[in-house]
């Protein structure tokens, strides 16, 4: 931005902090899921505009979304042409721009504020005072302000700067309703998947046990044939109870229920060495378990099994076929470190977060031949966090991908 004069100092740390709030991410993602960019007219934006130059008696009042390279006008009265068609402005006329850093500018006449006053629009579009209220998210993204502008310079008082203030907050409370029915309706439409998925998955074990017991009811004879039978039965009903399992506690989760903790004292490496010859056998792949020594500590050894069966069950689907899998445990002074690594393609750093929301799956899952519900790893996050424990992940194409369960010696909090 080029002003028309020299800034002070406050003014020249203000434009200098909005300047780099301008292109932060985190606030472009949400106004990207704000889904106001862009849009048309709605008649409720454009009533909460004639209702604020009303009541503040002003000629201009405007919504403006800021986004990195334009301030949009999501609605706005008394707008002069060409803008009232083109509804918007470079983001280098932008006033509103500065708001970014979370506070309201306030000017009784804009040619004195000291940030305003060297501002380059203030003369061509006639501004005399003027005020902003940042329209600020839930999670402290500021999306744009609620302004109003007079030609004249006039003192605000306390009832005009609350009413403006209390309409930006029915601006927020309209957009973060849409922002929720939007989450709702994505989520119906990935519970319609989850069902589709769920049922073809629960359908082959079910399936391969069924002929599995056909064939041992009309077989004779062959002890060994008999006992490979009932394996791979085995087998296939212990995978399709991990799938009923996972679906309940997901719905348990959903719920927001908490079942109590299990804990005992225990060897936890002694726990993994177990899992780790039960994944060996069930899955057909190659682990190598690797432990410093005897852990001892206060586990829920169910909890613990099953978020290591789930990290492994995600590595066996999407790890390099060709090489092991590695199950290793830390022991820390009054912690234990849990680790599944595989090799194969990464998880982009920008979909790690997203890997632990329900039904939610990384791009690279999606595109490859697995069906899956993106369940597992939303339980094993909570079944960690009920353990007073947490995962980490880490994933780049020359180290593979390792995801970490750390947890602590000590007895948790039972619930």
């Amino acid at each position: 931005m080029n002003f028309n004069g020299p800034l002070e100092t406050s003014a020249l740390r203000q434009v200098e902090i909005c300047d780099s709030k301008l292109t932060d991410q985190l606030r472009l993602n949400a106004i990207e899921r704000s889904r106001m960019m862009d849009s048309p007219n709605e008649e409720v934006f454009d009533r909460l505009a004639f209702l604020a130059a009303k009541f503040l008696q002003v000629p201009l009042t405007i919504v403006s979304i800021v986004g990195d390279k334009k301030q949009f006008f999501k609605a706005a009265h008394g707008l002069p042409s060409p803008y009232d068609v083109s509804r918007e402005i470079p983001i280098e006329d932008s006033i509103c721009r500065y708001t970014l850093q979370n506070e309201p500018i306030i000017a009784d006449d804009a040619t004195k504020h000291e940030l305003l006053k060297h501002h380059p629009t203030i003369g061509p579009w006639g501004i005399g005072a003027f005020i902003a209220i940042p329209m600020l998210t839930h999670d402290g993204q500021v999306l744009g302000a609620f302004c109003a502008v007079d030609t004249k310079a006039k003192p605000w008082t306390e009832d005009d700067i609350l009413m403006l203030k209390e309409l930006t907050a029915s601006v927020m409370r309209e957009i973060h309703l849409r922002e929720k029915i939007s989450e709702l309706e994505d989520e119906s439409q990935l519970r319609d998947k989850f069902v589709a998925a769920i049922s073809h998955d629960l359908r082959n074990p079910l399936n391969v046990a069924k002929m599995g017991a056909q064939l041992l009811s009309d077989m004779d004879g062959d002890e060994e044939e008999r006992a490979d039978i009932s394996r791979v039965i085995c087998e296939n009903v212990d995978r399709a109870d991990k799938m009923i399992q996972d679906l309940l506690t997901a719905s348990r989760l959903k719920a927001g229920d908490k079942m109590p903790l299990e804990v005992t004292f225990g060897d936890l490496s002694a726990l993994l060495h177990s899992t780790v010859e039960s994944l060996q056998k069930g899955h057909r792949r190659a682990f190598h378990f690797e432990s410093e020594k005897t852990i001892d500590g206060h586990w829920d050894f169910d909890r613990v099994r099953r978020v290591v069966e789930n990290f492994s069950g995600n590595a066996v689907k999407y790890g390099d076929e060709s090489k092991p899998i590695r199950i290793s445990v830390e022991d820390h002074p009054e912690s234990a470190r849990i680790s599944v690594h595989n090799y194969g393609p990464s998880i982009p750093s920008d979909e790690i977060d997203n890997l632990f929301n329900l039904f939610k799956r990384a791009q690279s899952a999606r595109d490859s031949k697995h069906l899956g519900w993106g369940v597992g790893l939303t339980v094993a996050r909570s079944l960690a966090e009920e353990m007073g424990g947490r995962i980490e992940v880490e994933s780049t194409e020359e180290k593979g991908t390792i995801f970490s369960l750390h947890l602590p010696k000590v007895k948790p909090s039972l619930h």
